[in-house]
């Protein structure tokens, strides 16, 4: 979440998500998505929102009761790491203790909405967020501090970056912050590549003790960052370091809202949603103070301190977003723990009370755990035993406990320091070990079958439009943490064959992880292309179109998207089926524009919907069965290839052996083999491939068709041999390129007579999904391969 002022060079530019004359001063969903690209494990930031929502309701239940489980006024513990480069105290970026003192003034103005101060407003909506934040006294050691809430630090550096930010200064300067609310004052001169001036930015808040949500974001970065120039207010003290217009404390007030859970307040959308009802829609960011600004048919909220209006123009917070920052100190555990942390006042030597907190309290069979330890009296050592876990005990403060055996399990922490020993904390039943689970299904569908037809245009909006979406997608989270993903269930609503059309158009069924932006779909994992004739019968009878991939897809128990690709120089028409609009409240349906950019349908076309799309996943492996073609001449051979178990047998017309992980069929007529695994403990012990064999003969006139071209063993491990059969003669170059079109192997041959058999080593390249291409005179030939 940053605030940026952007330098005159860039203020001519026009990028993506900027307006050309007006400066970006934040980007929150940015940087919010660059960590759970690296900790995808996070889950998404739909998730929370969805979480916080239902927080939301029930605290307003529990106040019409009077019931809350918080102080009426929140107190927050805060540290302020003063990042320096050798200066001395008072000078340049070893900003003076009056200088951190005056900003957190500020910040308790502002939220708590103080008369007499530049943070007061008469607006009926206005709120008093009743939170106020306090300097530490004491470190983690539990030692007093020279200077409450400083924590100077010579980085031996004048200028950060993110990336230094983040994977070196954060990391070896944070304070648990469970107990500190931290805050680095750094120079981000230099940290805008191309030139500009970041001003801060702040961490979301996490939900990890959330029934089947996954671990916290990381401890290690939790907190914000703001550059000194615009730390604390020039109207309570002569800080000569200040900038002007972002100089009163305002650019903390902002970042701080985030690091509590709010959202810009126009969405970060053209008139987006922020989750807070009182806040009117608005078409992009403010600057400078443009009172009385409208857009979005309505008035803006341009005082808001979520917006980036100037610091002089910010006075409001309002009441639902105070309902919002309350049910986060109600909903984020680390956000929870700071009520407790007593780092602010006197004190007092005592024995430490014990307490923990777990990343997740299910698991699959198999799968790892990391506790926290959240203790209070600044124990010095630890003593936790694990229940049916591995290890069994544990002397460190956070350790990781794997478990191997289903059932629900206890948790033992006793913590001492030098006055004296816990009492035990033993939490029973704490850990549920789930068996039942290794092999399932998973989907976000759970409302009405639904057709959309396209917004503002024709076509279907999980179909061909005439947007030209080029994919559609459906996210999953993967909460337990699956490590296979074997195949797919897709229902499909629409299925045409474009006129005249042959009969071997396909639809090509993608699974992507989920580590693009803001979660959506990044590299592909694997492809399958489906006959559209099988779709075309499905959507006939009703029934949904399954699909086995060619092998066992690793996940490593992270979130993932299966789709579709959608083609258009065929003329074919194909559409899932999806919940009704506001069905679903996850935002897991994605789609792919025309220029290849990822977004949700929530936020790109306002749809609150899921697509009618299941996983077929398991910790154990599956049967699986990879072909060389699905379409074929008649007598042509085929390679099939199994996977998932150690011995395999076959069954299915013209095989040349009916054992054996590899095997050749050459049918006459369209024919389903089936390959039954064994030897291993599996989820599926069958898979079933069909090869379309065409009608009629080929002859020497006749052209080859495409899948002339055959690439076996396929998945390999990048060893394979490349097999082109026909009549035509001559020149031949065979090259292999990424899905991105780049080549990676260009060969030239000579193909002498009908069959040309050549070795192909890809095992120096990555994993991933590859075509190989045979140029013969006028004609490209292309085969699709797997490198595993």
């Amino acid at each position: 979440m940053f605030r940026l002022v952007l330098s005159l060079l860039l203020l001519v530019l026009v990028t993506a998500g900027v307006r050309a004359q007006a400066p970006q001063q934040c980007i929150t969903m940015q940087m919010d998505s660059l960590l759970r690209a690296k900790h995808p494990e996070m889950g998404t930031l739909a998730d929370f929102e969805r979480s916080l929502q239902r927080k939301m309701v029930e605290l307003k239940k529990q106040m019409a009761n009077g019931r809350t489980g918080l102080a009426t006024v929140i107190t927050i513990p805060v540290v302020v790491h003063v990042v320096h480069n050798g200066e001395s105290v008072g000078s340049g970026r070893n900003i003076s203790q009056a200088q951190v003192q005056a900003q957190l003034a500020t910040l308790n103005e502002d939220y708590r909405r103080r008369a007499g101060t530049r943070g007061f407003n008469d607006n009926p909506i206005g709120a008093d967020i009743e939170i106020e934040f306090c300097p530490a006294v004491v470190n983690p050691q539990g030692q007093a501090m020279a200077e409450p809430g400083i924590d100077r630090y010579n980085g031996n550096q004048a200028n950060w970056n993110q990336n230094n930010i983040e994977g070196v200064l954060k990391p070896s300067t944070y304070w648990n912050p469970d107990k500190y609310y931290n805050i680095w004052v750094v120079d981000l001169n230099d940290a805008v590549a191309g030139g500009g001036q970041l001003l801060g930015y702040a961490q979301f808040p996490s939900q990890s003790n959330l029934a089947g949500i996954p671990t916290d974001s990381p401890a290690s970065t939790d907190g914000v960052v703001i550059d000194y120039r615009s730390f604390g207010n020039a109207e309570k003290g002569n800080f000569p370091t200040m900038r002007a217009t972002y100089n009163l404390g305002r650019t903390l007030t902002h970042e701080t809202g985030h690091w509590l859970g709010l959202r810009h307040i126009w969405g970060d959308a053209s008139c987006g949603d922020d989750f807070c009802a009182d806040t009117p829609p608005q078409a992009s960011a403010s600057s400078g103070c443009p009172v009385g600004r409208v857009s979005c048919g309505s008035t803006n909220l341009v005082q808001n301190y979520m917006d980036y209006s100037n610091d002089a123009c910010m006075n409001i917070f309002t009441l639902n977003q105070k309902d919002r920052i309350r049910a986060v100190m109600a909903l984020s555990p680390r956000r929870l723990s700071l009520l407790s942390s007593n780092v602010c006042g006197t004190l007092v030597a005592s024995r430490p009370v014990s307490n923990f907190r777990a990343d997740n309290q299910q698991v699959l069979l198999g799968g790892q755990i990391k506790f926290n330890d959240l203790s209070d009296g600044f124990p010095t050592s630890w003593s936790w035993t694990f229940e049916g876990g591995t290890p069994a005990t544990s002397t460190e403060q956070n350790p990781t406990v794997t478990y191997t055996q289903p059932g629900k399990f206890k948790v033992t922490l006793v913590t001492s320091n030098a006055i004296g020993q816990s009492d035990p904390v033993v939490r029973t039943e704490y850990i549920e070990v789930l068996n039942a689970g290794l092999c399932s299904d998973m989907t976000n569908f759970n409302g009405t079958p639904t057709i959309l037809r396209e917004v503002n245009g024709t076509g279907y909006v999980a179909g061909q439009n005439s947007h030209r979406s080029q994919a559609v997608s459906e996210f999953f989270a993967n909460k337990l943490g699956y490590s296979n993903l074997a195949g797919a269930s897709l229902k499909f609503g629409v299925a045409k064959a474009a006129k005249g059309a042959t009969t071997e158009s396909v639809v090509t069924v993608t699974v992507w992880n989920g580590r693009g932006f803001q979660n959506g779909p990044g590299a592909i994992l694997t492809q399958k292309d489906v006959p559209l004739r099988v779709i075309l019968d499905d959507v006939a009878n009703n029934r949904p179109t399954n699909v086995t991939f060619d092998r066992n897809v690793p996940l490593s128990s992270l979130p993932f998207h299966i789709g579709i690709t959608l083609p258009y120089a065929s003329g074919d028409t194909v559409a899932l089926v999806t919940t009704k609009n506001g069905e679903s409240l996850s935002a897991t349906s994605w789609r792919q524009n025309q220029k290849g950019d990822w977004l949700r349908y929530a936020d790109s076309l306002g749809l609150n919907v899921a697509h009618n799309i299941a996983a077929v996943v398991g910790q154990k492996s599956f049967v699986q069965i990879a072909a060389s073609a699905i379409f074929i001449d008649p007598g042509q051979t085929v390679t099939l290839n199994a996977r998932g178990a150690s011995i395999f047998t076959w069954s299915g017309a013209g095989l040349n052996t009916t054992l054996g992980p590899q095997v050749i069929a050459q049918p006459t007529q369209t024919t389903s083999y089936t390959v039954a695994g064994s030897g291993l403990d599996l989820c599926s012990t069958t898979a079933v491939v069909t090869i379309n064999v065409r009608a009629g003969t080929v002859t020497a006139s006749t052209p080859l068709a495409e899948q002339s071209l055959q690439v076996t063993p396929n998945p390999s491990d990048g060893q394979m041999m490349v097999l082109f059969n026909g009549p035509l003669r001559g020149a031949l170059t065979l090259g292999v390129r990424t899905l991105n079109g780049v080549e990676l192997i260009r060969q030239n041959h000579q193909k002498t007579a009908d069959l040309f058999q050549q070795p192909l080593d890809l095992k120096t390249a990555p994993a991933g999904v590859y075509f190989v291409e045979v140029r013969l005179g006028e004609q490209v030939y292309r085969s699709r391969v797997v490198k595993q």
